[in-house]
């Protein structure tokens, strides 16, 4: 299976399976640029997100999470991206549009799963990173990264 292929059944999968349905993407993940970001590097990093809400809520990461930081849509690379040269080149489109939402609202969630973390509710902060809003906005996050990924590379 190719990258592309791998990004179309990505990008098509039912919610809440996505991650079930694609099997594990080509090794070589240069290959996932498109329009300066790499998409695979994107999926990646926002997946990592909850290994590292985990740790932090267990007690065994030696990051400071800060919850204005985490719940902030434009401080990682892909928020950047999507704030700057992404939204200069493809804001106009509903793809597009889409996924800034979706990887808005995911940064939300990360958020709120901190913030029920840092006042003590750790039990509840990880059954949030198995059920509920933060575990759709991730899947719904990863597929709409693979359609832009698609939309763009198309064009």
């Amino acid at each position: 299976m190719g990258l592309m292929d791998w990004f179309r059944n990505l990008a098509g999968g039912a919610e809440g399976a996505a991650a079930d349905m694609a099997p594990s993407p080509p090794a070589d993940r240069h290959a996932g640029e498109a329009g300066g970001l790499n998409f695979m590097t994107a999926i990646d990093a926002h997946m990592k997100w909850k290994t590292r809400l985990e740790n932090y809520i267990n007690g065994t990461s030696d990051e400071d999470l800060k919850v204005e930081v985490v719940s902030c849509d434009d401080k990682c690379p892909l928020g950047q991206w999507l704030h700057g040269p992404g939204g200069e080149s493809y804001g106009a489109i509903q793809t597009f549009d889409d996924m800034k939402a979706m990887h808005a609202h995911f940064h939300t969630c990360a958020g709120h799963v901190l913030t029920t973390a840092q006042q003590g509710r750790k039990d509840d902060a990880l059954r949030m990173l198995d059920h509920g809003d933060y575990v759709r906005a991730s899947e719904r996050l990863k597929m709409q990264l693979a359609k832009l990924y698609v939309y763009i590379s198309e064009r």
